[in-house]
């Protein structure tokens, strides 16, 4: 779950048994490799280049974020990552009596060096690092994602570098491609079989 419109655009699980708001974004999953995935810098910069916004915060529509994502595989390296993640997270944030949002503007704050906050950073170092293995870009993890504290909007955050963050958008736009012309090559995206094609104007699934 994440909240459909924020500076952040990072999912934490929760627990079933309750209503949730119109302003989230449910992913209905307990797998803690899809955790790992959705707090992945791909993922964020993925989203960042498709998704609208409300003033100076990412606005998650799920149609044109989501759907059009390419997906890897949700590798066991990417599972053991999105539990210590939601793990560590949780206990740092009982500790400081501080929610998420609280919490990541520690993340993203280059003057903030508390031990704690600076393992959650080493977190998603490794996430993202097991991410881009997972797809099979053993290059750019080898030739160093950047992290670091950058530009991402009207916000600073901790993240991966200019360079590799339009490297992986090129690299996603192209699998994206692939996968779409690989339905159409299956007919799902045929009229005659009765299926609503997920595409837009620029031919994303």
């Amino acid at each position: 779950m994440q909240a459909q419109t924020s500076s952040l655009a990072m999912p934490a699980m929760v627990s079933t048994g309750q209503v949730f708001s119109h302003a989230l974004v449910v992913f209905a999953t307990e797998d803690l490799a899809m955790l790992a995935v959705l707090s992945s810098a791909p993922h964020y910069w993925w989203a960042a280049s498709r998704a609208s916004s409300m003033k100076a915060d990412l606005r998650y529509t799920p149609s044109d974020v989501f759907e059009t994502f390419a997906l890897p595989e949700l590798t066991s390296e990417m599972r053991a990552h999105g539990e210590r993640l939601d793990t560590y997270r949780r206990d740092v944030m009982l500790s400081r009596q501080s929610g998420l949002t609280a919490t990541y503007n520690l993340v993203f704050d280059p003057a903030c060096q508390d031990e704690d906050i600076v393992e959650l950073r080493r977190i998603h170092r490794d996430i993202d690092e097991a991410v881009c293995r997972a797809y099979g870009w053993h290059d750019l993890v080898e030739h160093d994602l950047d992290h670091g504290f950058h530009k991402a909007g009207a916000y600073t955050r901790y993240t991966i570098g200019p360079a590799a963050q339009r490297e992986i958008l090129d690299r996603l736009l192209e699998l994206n491609h692939q996968r779409y012309a690989g339905e159409v090559a299956k007919g799902l995206h045929d009229k005659k079989t009765g299926r609503k094609a997920k595409t837009n104007a620029q031919g994303l699934w």
